[in-house]
């Protein structure tokens, strides 16, 4: 199937691109993950109960993180999959692809804000665990650098958004030829 490029605004072969390109990645990490996890499990939850530099409250939620975590990378890799059918869909100039686009712009934007709220939370309890006094910069670093990159990605995922929604988008979306959907 020809690709409708002349009629396909920049901003849509760059996002569409970007989304394929992830997905990929995301799906190839996810596989490899599965089977070292494959491997892993077996003495993972025993080895999680004699770490002892996890702290109690953070043990509370890693348990069931490792206990579920072969169901969370199934669900993570039939989610990148999705996200490789719908950015070639808006490479194509699908109209329900832009709409199934900007709601994954939306949901990682949202898990981005949950992941930023859990790094103020986690650097506050290391910091809260380690004595003031050997407290570096580099802790502190972390702490603006982590939020620094969320605030990144979130630009970019609201611009990504703000690009889908414009007119001249929505417009090549109205007027692709029926040949090419």
């Amino acid at each position: 199937m020809a690709e409708p490029e002349e009629s396909r605004p920049q901003a849509v072969t760059v996002i569409g691109w970007l989304w394929v390109v992830l997905g990929v990645l995301f799906l190839l990490r996810t596989l490899v993950n599965m089977i070292l996890w494959r491997i892993l499990k077996p003495d993972m939850l025993g080895f999680l109960e004699t770490f002892g530099g996890v702290p109690p409250a953070q043990q509370r939620f890693l348990r069931p993180l490792f206990e579920h975590l072969g169901a969370l990378q199934t669900v993570e890799a039939t989610l990148s999959a999705a996200v490789i059918v719908i950015a070639s869909g808006l490479l194509r100039l699908y109209p329900w692809a832009r709409k199934g686009i900007q709601l994954v712009c939306w949901l990682v934007l949202a898990a981005v804000a949950a992941f930023g709220a859990f790094w103020v939370w986690l650097c506050g309890s290391v910091a809260a665990a380690v004595p003031a006094s050997s407290a570096s910069s580099f802790e502190r670093f972390g702490l603006v650098a982590g939020l620094a990159i969320c605030l990144a990605v979130g630009a970019g995922l609201a611009v990504m958004i703000a690009l889908l929604a414009s007119s001249r988008v929505r417009e090549a979306f109205r007027h692709t030829p029926p040949a090419s959907r």
